[in-house]
């Protein structure tokens, strides 16, 4: 991959509003995207272990179903790896509809990430935590009921070098307050009703010169590196279970082995999630791993076993 040399005009204006939803642009915003992707690589250099459990994504480019058919801006993410998401996944879908599932399955809506979002007025690099990333922030709720874990936060958030904001939205707002003098208990307790991220980080707008070069890296380094204890706080793992989550996932585990056990080829089914979700099939084959092959028509799916239903 080429190594990252900072970003152009052109890179800010793939995301004009003109632009958002026409695949004539799809280009232009693939331009930035690879230059996103380079920042990407070479913050994971410089980070190294310091990611240890998480991995890197982009969004996507192109107008589609998945991001409402626009494009205003491409999010770069550091976010648990995908075996711990999958180990989530499915007590996570469960909280939403099969129609939400499938217009917005981004990874990043579900799991609190560290990253970056590329748009018209320049470039956002914090921690954002979506709403829907319930599992992340409940955590956080009960872990700061304990003794003395509000003031542990409280103390991360001071260490945040100068110019890191909190706020919430699609972005941070420009009246966000500093994060050194945010209040823990008002931010934890809202935390839930974001609409849709909570962002702690910090807004260089496309004028800023180091936008424009190599030197992007290290101011980025800089910003991220105090962020990934606030994301250890926040996010949920077997050793930072304050929500019980670990017990939820035995059972759903226990169930899922459960009907694995009972179902037989050539049962009927119906699909539950996914692009083929109200579908019905019949089952081919039982695979490794809770895997089931299914059959609709002439098409033949690997589906996990959560995701089917009895017909």
């Amino acid at each position: 991959m080429t190594p990252f040399e900072g970003f152009a005009s052109s890179d800010f204006d793939a995301f004009e509003e003109r632009k958002w939803a026409s695949h004539a642009f799809n280009r232009e915003r693939l331009e930035a995207k690879l230059k996103l992707g380079s920042l990407g690589k070479a913050l994971e250099a410089g980070l190294g272990q310091e990611l240890a459990g998480l991995e890197m994504g982009v969004t996507d480019e192109r107008p589609s179903v998945f991001n409402q058919q626009r494009v205003s801006h491409l999010c770069l993410y550091f976010q648990r790896d995908a075996g711990d998401r999958a180990a989530l996944d499915a007590i996570l879908d469960r909280s939403r509809s099969i129609a939400q599932n499938v217009l917005d399955p981004a990874p990043h809506h579900r799991h609190v990430s560290v990253g970056m979002r590329l748009h018209r007025e320049g470039l956002t690099a914090g921690l954002w935590l979506h709403r829907d990333a319930w599992v992340d922030w409940k955590n956080a709720v009960e872990r700061c009921k304990k003794y003395g874990e509000t003031e542990r936060l409280g103390s991360l958030l001071q260490g945040l070098p100068a110019g890191v904001c909190v706020g919430q939205g699609e972005d941070l707002p420009p009246d966000a307050p500093a994060a050194q003098g945010a209040a823990v208990e008002a931010l934890v307790a809202g935390l839930g009703e974001a609409q849709p991220f909570t962002v702690i980080g910090q807004v260089l707008p496309r004028a800023e010169p180091a936008l424009a070069g190599p030197g992007l890296v290290d101011r980025l380094l800089g910003l991220l590196r105090p962020l990934l204890p606030v994301l250890r706080f926040i996010a949920w793992s077997g050793q930072n279970d304050h929500h019980q989550v670990k017990a939820v996932i035995q059972v759903h585990k226990d169930k899922v082995e459960k009907q694995f056990r009972e179902i037989r080829p050539g049962d009927g089914v119906r699909i539950a999630r996914g692009l083929a979700a109200g579908r019905l099939g019949v089952v081919e084959s039982l695979g490794h791993k809770g895997t089931v092959k299914v059959r609709m028509g002439p098409v033949l799916l690997s589906l996990r076993l959560e995701d089917l239903a009895p017909t």
